[in-house]
């Protein structure tokens, strides 16, 4: 099978397009003939040795995918034929992952691909959803009619964060420096959409909030700005820490965290273990059929572009960046 790997970490360009042997199934697992992968920003760190607890190499990354069942083991509660989807797991990490043309997964990882959804929406959605919920519903608990602000709301985590909070029944505010991005956000649920560079943010977010401050904020930028979204946080306001597109490291002013008692967390989904990811999975799937939604996806890639859809990943993209994993030039 072709399969793309690296085999020493610090640099993108050692992620190479190889044939290699078909991967093995154990016991528990299934083998699943890939159709899409979809990229994620910690694909391309854990590339060039920027993520913690990285497998064995040569390696191939990418977590999220949609395929067919090719084979079976023993009693399995899938057949061949079935289309199913990865969910958050070691996939891509710890084990081989779905920028290939087969993945051998652990069955408590997969899902049916949910009804009326298309191969690309399947791949598209895993681990972005799955954070989003568990930063939304798990961790901050959110209720109906609260105010979610989301910080870089155009990224994978952002727009899964605008549709899901909407759908939960939230006043959702999305932040974007493009004009043409704050429309689609709108488009996709949010009820307004604000530059996030304007010198009148602070206020432009208080007046958007009625007075208070949002409830809850997706954090994706984190660094410099964290102390000014702990500024922006309503009395009891919940951050949930998300990415670090902004710098991995801050300077806060305590006195806000103090008197507000905001709460500022991070947002792990490998915490997740396959049984609480299989669970919220569903409940995401549920929401977003109930409010009509689906994942936005930016483009396709063919197999043989993959580094091209990491450039594309790294600037103005609004969506999934995937690659089909099954074309062949």
């Amino acid at each position: 099978m072709r399969a793309w790997r690296f085999h020493e970490f610090g640099d993108i360009a050692n992620f190479k397009l190889e044939d290699v042997e078909a991967p093995a199934v154990g016991d528990g697992e299934a083998l699943v003939k890939l159709e899409y992968a979809s990229l994620n920003p910690a694909d391309g760190l854990l590339v060039i040795g920027r993520y913690p607890g990285a497998g064995d190499l040569p390696l191939t990354v990418g977590r999220d995918g949609s395929g067919t069942i090719e084979k079976t083991g023993e009693r399995s509660r899938f057949k061949v034929g079935d289309k199913v989807i990865v969910l958050r797991s070691e996939i891509g990490i710890t084990r081989q992952g779905t920028l290939a043309e087969f993945v051998a997964a652990p069955e408590s990882v997969l899902a049916h691909l949910p009804k009326g959804w298309s191969m690309e929406e399947g791949a598209a959605a895993p681990l972005v959803y799955l954070t989003a919920w568990k930063a939304l519903v798990v961790q901050a608990g959110l209720r109906k009619d609260q105010t979610v602000m989301v910080t870089g709301a155009s990224g994978g985590v952002g727009i899964a964060s605008v549709q899901l909070a909407k759908a939960l029944g939230a006043k959702v505010i999305a932040l974007s420096r493009s004009v043409d991005k704050r429309e689609q956000l709108v488009a996709l649920g949010a009820d307004v959409a604000i530059d996030d560079s304007a010198d009148d943010l602070a206020a432009q977010i208080r007046e958007a909030s009625g007075g208070r401050g949002p409830d809850i904020i997706i954090e994706n930028l984190s660094g410099e700005r964290l102390d000014q979204h702990i500024g922006m946080a309503n009395l009891n306001g919940r951050i949930m820490v998300i990415g670090l597109l902004a710098g991995p490291k801050a300077q806060i002013n305590m006195g806000q965290v103090l008197f507000k008692q905001v709460r500022i967390e991070g947002v792990h989904v490998g915490k997740f273990v396959p049984a609480q990811a299989q669970e919220a999975w569903n409940r995401i799937v549920d929401t977003l059929d109930a409010a009509d939604a689906k994942p936005l996806i930016d483009t396709i890639y063919p197999m043989e572009q993959v580094q091209e859809a990491f450039a594309q990943l790294g600037g103005g993209h609004m969506g999934k960046v995937l690659v089909n994993v099954a074309s062949q030039s």
